[in-house]
């Protein structure tokens, strides 16, 4: 049952912002929402799969680093795979873990990607410990093409097929740094806090963040409790927050499980509003989204490239607003700018930063 609120009891703003950046990735939607479209698309491997240059590299990079013959183990048919399904797999996550004792010969390493910029490799934590395996992601990271966007390590945990399951908490994501400036850069450079919570900095490749404003979380709901923890101290004075929340994505977003995707945002939705409670005047909310992740598509479990919501409230906003159709994910990063006067020079003067975007800001007030 769909309910409608009164447009004349809302108190907030709301509209949507076109993907107009190459990709439909999680980084590039991240620099997008902070002033920097990236133009060219990365490399993809979902319909050929990974070349046998970058099977190579990943095995010679993991091989360096382990001292031992280093052989990719794949999924048969594809490399685009729901990374549980594939560990879980006979021939994939067993043939890893059996490939421990290098008496046996070389070691197995799993290796499989998504339709996104990927190389993810899973690596059992009693074959490559937490730290080994990090030096495997840093040294394949170093290894392979400037157009692959992320390598990311999954540790996993488990005894045969069936009973595997992954280490969310240990997965680490090496990315490249962004290719233009963000309105983050700008920020940092002004002295103005940035903090990250959930996997946010990861997208810039940590750029732009100071390492002791980060803080990973270990559930959305746990994530959200930072933000309203953070938001009732004002202590801190100005800043800006910049949080990811991950279930309407990776949790239930690409299973395509449209019933917990809803109860998932009641969860969000009750937090939201503890949120806005604690709240003063001069704190403004912006809730949007990196891509589409469309629960109910069929086609593939993939990222959606569509138009993503843009929603934004403040206890100092009165009535409701129609921010309508923006153009750019880069509304966001020039309404930031607007909103802590970041400026640059222009035709011998100065002026607000837009980052090709158009502020919003003055729709609120």
């Amino acid at each position: 049952v769909v309910t409608r609120t009164p447009r004349e009891l809302v108190d907030g703003a709301s509209g949507s912002l076109r993907p107009t950046h190459a990709g439909k990735g999680s980084p590039e939607g991240h620099q997008a929402l902070m002033g920097n479209e990236v133009d060219t698309e990365y490399l993809t491997f979902d319909k050929e799969g990974f070349p046998d240059c970058v099977v190579r590299q990943v095995e010679e990079a993991a091989a360096e680093v382990l001292r031992r013959e280093v052989k990719v183990v794949r999924y048969p048919g594809t490399d685009d795979i729901n990374g549980v399904k594939f560990i879980n797999t006979p021939g994939i996550g067993d043939v890893h873990l059996a490939s421990k004792d290098s008496s046996t010969g070389p070691l197995k390493l799993p290796m499989y990607a998504s339709s996104e910029s990927l190389v993810q490799v899973a690596g059992h934590k009693d074959v490559l410990p937490q730290e080994m395996l990090e030096a495997v992601g840093q040294a394949i990271r170093a290894a392979i093409s400037k157009q692959i966007l992320r390598v990311i390590i999954r540790p996993f945990e488990g005894d045969k097929p069936g009973s595997f399951t992954r280490i969310e908490d240990n997965r680490r994501d090496y990315g490249l740094p962004p290719s233009g400036p963000t309105v983050l850069d700008h920020l940092y450079e002004q002295g103005i806090p940035v903090y990250g919570i959930g996997k946010t900095p990861d997208m810039f490749n940590g750029r732009g963040f100071n390492p002791n404003r980060m803080e990973k979380g270990h559930s959305d709901e746990e994530r959200m409790q930072t933000l309203i923890r953070h938001f009732g101290q004002r202590n801190n004075g100005t800043g800006l927050y910049f949080a990811n929340l991950i279930g309407t994505d990776m949790t239930f977003g690409h299973p395509r499980n449209s019933e917990g995707y809803v109860h998932h945002i009641e969860m969000i939705s009750a937090r939201l509003r503890e949120l806005l409670a604690a709240m003063t005047f001069r704190d403004l909310l912006i809730v949007t989204s990196d891509h589409g992740t469309d629960p109910t598509h069929q086609a593939h479990t993939n990222h959606t490239y569509e138009n993503v919501p843009l929603l934004v409230a403040s206890p100092g906003i009165r009535g409701a607003i129609d921010l309508g159709r923006r153009e750019t994910f880069t509304d966001v990063a020039a309404t930031i700018a607007d909103i802590f006067r970041l400026e640059e020079t222009a035709n011998n003067g100065r002026r607000t930063r837009t980052y090709g975007g158009r502020s919003f800001l003055q729709q609120l007030v």
